[in-house]
């Protein structure tokens, strides 16, 4: 079925794809998400995309995803799947891209997760997840953490980004010297009280460390609380988002 969508210019093909580089994603402030689960998770949302590129062999359901973009007046493209693959980050195409504008950042909320110098973007994303599962209403991502808008940390929210406020690039020795009075919690590997304490917080700062190195010391100066996930020690550590999301459970067990 031919679709009725003007076909993408090698320019704005070309644009898009440079989307894949942090430089340009800065300069352009617009990030590349792809995929019909996170382009209807932006349906969702209150974000509408700038511009949507849908496959010309796209099966029904992305297409009517691509009809409610066109409802609401946003620009869409059809593209064959040599241009598709061009531009997308995926080792196969997903059918749609939506090529949205960065998230406006608000004041935090009463549960934050601070991300200390997570380097990994599937960990931030899954952990992003995870907060927003949880019900947490904020992240905090220090210098040194991966890009909210790296497309591998995009697909890792799986539209999560959507629905919590992101906060990125700070100083946290800087920014904790912002925050009003509340705990924060340091996720540490040994030493620290029962993650169960976390139930009993209405408000805190959770802070997850890097996948190396745990959380940087001058960070860990700036924390009130330490508490460590119990095991048997036949592992040096959990990944970052497995132990950001036990914690974040134990948040919930109110």
């Amino acid at each position: 079925m031919e679709l009725p969508y003007p076909r993408i210019s090698p320019k704005l093909r070309n644009a898009v794809r440079e989307l894949r580089k942090s430089k340009q994603r800065e300069a352009d402030q617009q990030y590349l998400a792809e995929g019909p689960h996170f382009a209807a998770e932006i349906l969702r949302s209150n974000h509408t995309p700038r511009t949507v590129v849908v496959h010309t062999e796209a099966n029904p359901e992305t297409i009517e995803i691509a009809e409610r973009f066109e409802a609401m007046g946003v620009p869409v493209y059809s593209a064959t799947s040599k241009d598709m693959d061009l531009m997308s980050d995926a080792s196969t195409s997903q059918g749609i891209l939506c090529i949205v504008p960065f998230h406006a950042e608000c004041p935090v909320g009463d549960r934050i997760v601070v991300l200390d110098e997570v380097s990994d973007p599937g960990n931030v994303g899954t952990i992003i997840r995870c907060a927003a599962w949880f019900g947490f209403t904020d992240i905090v991502l220090s210098k040194g953490c991966a890009d909210l808008y790296n497309p591998k940390t995009v697909r890792s929210t799986a539209g999560a980004s959507l629905r919590i406020n992101v906060v990125r690039k700070k100083s946290l020795p800087e920014w904790f010297a912002t925050l009003d009075e509340r705990p924060i919690v340091a996720s540490v590997t040994r030493g620290g009280v029962d993650p169960e304490i976390l139930s009993t917080l209405g408000r805190m700062a959770l802070v997850i460390g890097s996948e190396a190195h745990g959380i940087t010391t001058e960070v860990m100066t700036k924390t009130t609380e330490s508490v460590s996930i119990p095991g048997n020690d036949s592992t040096e550590s959990l990944n970052a988002a497995v132990a950001a999301a036990i914690l974040c459970y134990e948040s919930r067990r109110l």
